[in-house]
C-alpha cells in the first residue's frame, strides 16, 4: 500500500518577500527558511489573491476568490450592519478532502468569524478571530486583539513555569486618534516563552500524536508574525542594528498622481512624516521577528528530522500577504495594491525525490495550494474558477502554469474602496473603483512610483490591460464587472 505524505503548510502573517535571505536579503537572518530550498523548489512570482488575512487565508481553505467565498474583509468589531465574515456554507473546503488525514490546525485563525478550526474537523486550537494570545495577557501592551476568555497560550505559559512577559519600549505613529496598536516594541521574557516557540512546541506535540496512531497528517501551522507589533525578546530585540538598514528605495513616495487615500492611509497609521531614522528602527525589530519565527519554524524541522518523518512529508513555506514596512511611505497592508502587499514568498519542499535548490518564475497564486494539497493526497479536486494544484510543476511533469496575468481584488479594510488588479510581468493596471486607476511599467519602474495613467504613450497598453482585466472579472462573476464595463472607455 501507498504511503501518503504529510502536508505541511506554514503560513507566517505579513511577510514582505524580500525580507528573507532566500529572496536575496543579505542582512536578515533566515537560515531555516532558505534552507527548504535545498530540497525544494523557490517560486519567485507568486501572489496572494488579495492583501488583507481573512479573506485571502479564506481563499487558501477554499480554493476561491474573495468574492466568491464570501469573505471580502476582516471580522471587525464594532462595524454596524456588516455582514459576518463567514465562507459561503456551499462551498468545500480543505478538510471536506484529504481522507484518512490527522487534519491539525494550529496558530492563528481568522478565517470565519463565527466558526472555529473544531467545528471544520480540525484538531489543535480555537483562536477566535484575529486571535492574538498576546492581547489581554502581556503586562503593559496596548494592542488589544485577543482571542477572547480561553486562551490557551496562557495556559501553556503556567503549565511550563513561564511568568507572564511585559512590554517596554513601545513605539506608535504619531496619529494622536491611532495610538491602539504598537509598531515596535521589546518583548520581556526568554525566547522560549514567546508564541513562536509556543506554536512550535505544540506543532511537534499534534505531530507526534499523529505518527503516534500511524496517521499521515495535513498540518495548517500559522504564525501571528511578522505582523505588527513587531514584539520581540532579546536576543532579536538587538540583533539588527537599525543604522545597518538601508533606505527603501521607495521610501521618497510623492504621492504625486496617487488616489489620495494612499496618503490618508500613511497619515492614519501615523507614519506619512516619520523619517527613515524612525523606519530603521521599525524594520529592524520586523527583521527581528523574522529571524525569531525562522529559529522556531528549525527547531520543528529538526524534530521532523529526528523522528525521520521529514522526507515523507511535503512542506510548504508562504505567507498570507506581504507588508509595505516602509515602503510608498506606508506600512502593512490595505487598499494599495504594490507588489510589497500582493507578492508573496513560497517555497515548497517536495515528499520523496526531491527537485532539489529549483527557482520557478510562473505566475502562481496562495490559493493554489487548496488543490494541490487535495491532488497530494490522492483525490481528485473540485472544479475551481482561478486556482489550479501545482503538483504537476513541483513534480516537474509541466514547466507551464499557463498564465500571463495575475489578478488580484480588494473591498475594504477600515473604509470601504474597491479595487482589482492585472498584473502582467511587464505592467500593472488598477482599477480603483471610487477614484481614478494606476498603470505602472514594472521594467521601467519596479517601485512603483510613477503613475502612467494618463501617460498618452500608453494609451494602448491601457486599452490592452483592461480587457484582459474585463475579461478575468467576467470570467470570475465579479459583482464589480458591470460597473468597469459601462466607464471602461472613459476610465
Amino acid at each position: 500500500m501507498t504511503v501518503k505524505p504529510n502536508i505541511i503548510y506554514i503560513l507566517v502573517d505579513q511577510q514582505r518577500i524580500d525580507m528573507l535571505g532566500a529572496y536575496g536579503n543579505d542582512i536578515v537572518k533566515t537560515p531555516n527558511i532558505d534552507r527548504l530550498l535545498d530540497d525544494g523548489i523557490l517560486f519567485n512570482n507568486a501572489f496572494t489573491p488579495t492583501a488583507l488575512c481573512g479573506p485571502a487565508r479564506t481563499s487558501l481553505f477554499t480554493g476561491c476568490i474573495p468574492t466568491k467565498h464570501g469573505v471580502t474583509r476582516n471580522a471587525e468589531k464594532g462595524v454596524p450592519g456588516k455582514e459576518k465574515a463567514d465562507p459561503n456554507p456551499e462551498l468545500p473546503v480543505i478538510t471536506d478532502f484529504l481522507e484518512g488525514y490527522e487534519k491539525i490546525y494550529l496558530g492563528k485563525w481568522h478565517i470565519a468569524e463565527t466558526r472555529l478550526p473544531e467545528d471544520y474537523g480540525f484538531t489543535g486550537h480555537n483562536f477566535a478571530h484575529y486571535g492574538f494570545p498576546g492581547s489581554g495577557l502581556y503586562k503593559n501592551l496596548v494592542f488589544d486583539q485577543g482571542p477572547g476568555d480561553h486562551n490557551e497560550y496562557r495556559d501553556w505559559l503556567k503549565k511550563n513555569d513561564f511568568d507572564i512577559p511585559e512590554v517596554s519600549e513601545q513605539f506608535f505613529g504619531n496619529n494622536p486618534n491611532l495610538q491602539t496598536q504598537e509598531l515596535r516594541a521589546k518583548l520581556n521574557c526568554p525566547e522560549e516563552a514567546t508564541i513562536p516557540a509556543y506554536l512550535a512546541d505544540e506543532a511537534i506535540r499534534h505531530t507526534n500524536i499523529a505518527v503516534s496512531a500511524e496517521k499521515p497528517f495535513f498540518l495548517m501551522l500559522n504564525f501571528w508574525g511578522p505582523h505588527t507589533p513587531c514584539m520581540i525578546p532579546e536576543p532579536y530585540y538587538s540583533m539588527y542594528d537599525p543604522l545597518s538598514i538601508p533606505e527603501d528605495p521607495a521610501f521618497n513616495e510623492s504621492f504625486h498622481n496617487k488616489p489620495v487615500h494612499q496618503k490618508h492611509i500613511s497619515q492614519m497609521w501615523g507614519v506619512y512624516n516619520l523619517p527613515w531614522a524612525e523606519w530603521q528602527k521599525i524594520v529592524a525589530r520586523y527583521y527581528g521577528y523574522i529571524s525569531l519565527i525562522d529559529n522556531q519554524i528549525g527547531r520543528f524541522i529538526d524534530h521532523l528530522k529526528v523522528q525521520n518523518i521529514y522526507n515523507q512529508s511535503m512542506i510548504v513555506f508562504t505567507a498570507d500577504h506581504g507588508d509595505a514596512m516602509g515602503s510608498n511611505r506606508l506600512i502593512e497592508k490595505g487598499s494599495f495594491m504594490y507588489d510589497t502587499s500582493y507578492k508573496i514568498p513560497m517555497i515548497i519542499k517536495q515528499s520523496g525525490e526531491r527537485k532539489t535548490g529549483s527557482i520557478c518564475d510562473e505566475f502562481v497564486y496562495l490559493h493554489d495550494l487548496f488543490p494541490t494539497a487535495i491532488e497530494i493526497a490522492g483525490e481528485i479536486p473540485p472544479s475551481l474558477d482561478q486556482a489550479k494544484s501545482l503538483l504537476p510543476l513541483i513534480q516537474g511533469e509541466t514547466e507551464s502554469m499557463d498564465r500571463d496575468y495575475i489578478y488580484g481584488q480588494f473591498t475594504a479594510h477600515f473604509s470601504e474602496f474597491n479595487q482589482r488588479m492585472i498584473r502582467t510581468r511587464k505592467y500593472k493596471f488598477i482599477f480603483n473603483s471610487p477614484t481614478f486607476g494606476e498603470l505602472y511599467n514594472l521594467e521601467k519602474d519596479p517601485y512603483e512610483l510613477i503613475n502612467c495613467i494618463d501617460n498618452p504613450d500608453y494609451r494602448e497598453i491601457k486599452k490592452e490591460l483592461i480587457e484582459q482585466l474585463l475579461h478575468e472579472m467576467k470570467k470570475l462573476k465579479d459583482p464589480l464587472y458591470g460597473w468597469f464595463h459601462r466607464i471602461k472607455d472613459v476610465y
